[in-house]
Formats: structure tokens, C-alpha cells, sequence
């Protein structure tokens, strides 16, 4: 029976990944199922525009250039490069839950798509979650303003534990 679920949001980076051993050092494997959480970008598909007449009489449809001639002839939707991205993105994911794995944790993946802090948000709206683990480079000032914070946002929204590290940046 799972007692404590803790969501670890990774983006991919050494960086991320730096959250592993400190969650090995106060979390316990037993009874523990940790959630890696991968938010990307939005897939787009890639469709031509439509056909126009070439002519008020002629029904023989005309292309604006070559290529919307091929995106009509060989559509890509946005549902395939979603499936894409998504196994493309547990593919990456393998290692990271394998070694957690190992180490005796419950590993679940998922993926979402779009505002990272928002996607992470939801998720702890709508599923169980005890806990979030996550590295941080807890960016100030004129940084901050630039670069935003996905943990300064999640602090300020989210009303469960937050365990979060400010670990070494050399290992980026």
C-alpha cells in the first residue's frame, strides 16, 4: 500500500536530476511512489492551408505555394506529433525511473503539455500527491523577472510540502 507519493518534476537536465540522492537521504523507498512529471511544449501539427478555385469556373483547387501543396497532400495533426512527444519524452525517461527504481521506489512517468508550473499545478489539483521534490535555481532579482520560477510559482499555489534544493550549478 502506498503511503506517501512524492512528484518530482523533471525537465531532463543533470541539473533536475540532482533532486535523486537528496530524496534517497530523507525519503524512504518503502511504501513510497515517486512521480516523474515531464512537462513539454504544446505539439503542433503541421497542416497546408486550404485550397482555393484556381479560377470562378474551374474546380481544380490551387495551392498558395509548394508547400502548403505538400501539408494537403500529407497532413501532419497535432494528435500525431502529441503521441510523438509523449513517447519520445518516457523513452528519456527510461533511465531516470530505472534507477529509481532500483533503489526501491515505486516509479510512475507522466507527461503533460504546455505552462510548466501551471501543467504541474493541475496535476496536484487532480491526483493524490503528498509531496513535490524538485531542484531549484531560486532565481532573484532581474533574473527572476526574465526567467520566471517554476518553484517561486508552485510555492505560491500549491498547499502541500515542498522539498526543494538549491544544489550545485557547476553540474547543470
Amino acid at each position: 500500500m502506498i503511503k506517501n507519493r512524492i512528484l518530482v518534476p523533471n525537465d531532463g537536465s543533470q541539473f533536475c536530476r540532482q533532486i535523486y540522492p537528496h530524496i534517497a537521504k530523507f525519503i524512504p523507498p518503502e511504501d513510497t511512489e515517486l512521480i516523474l512529471l515531464r512537462v513539454g511544449a504544446q505539439p503542433e501539427g503541421f497542416v497546408g492551408t486550404p485550397p482555393r478555385p484556381a479560377a470562378m469556373n474551374v474546380s481544380v483547387p490551387m495551392y498558395d505555394t509548394h508547400q502548403d501543396a505538400q501539408m494537403a497532400a500529407h497532413p501532419i495533426y497535432a494528435s500525431q506529433e502529441y503521441d510523438s512527444a509523449e513517447a519520445e519524452i518516457r523513452r528519456l525517461m527510461l533511465e531516470d525511473a530505472r534507477e529509481l527504481e532500483e533503489a526501491g521506489y515505486q516509479v510512475r512517468v507522466e507527461v503533460r503539455f504546455g505552462d510548466r508550473a501551471q501543467e504541474i499545478i493541475k496535476y496536484i489539483e487532480y491526483n493524490p500527491v503528498d509531496m513535490v521534490a524538485m531542484t531549484t535555481h531560486w532565481r532573484t532579482g532581474i533574473q527572476k523577472l526574465i526567467f520566471g520560477s517554476v518553484a517561486q510559482q508552485l510555492a505560491g499555489q500549491i498547499n502541500i510540502p515542498i522539498l526543494m534544493i538549491r544544489p550545485d550549478h557547476s553540474n547543470n
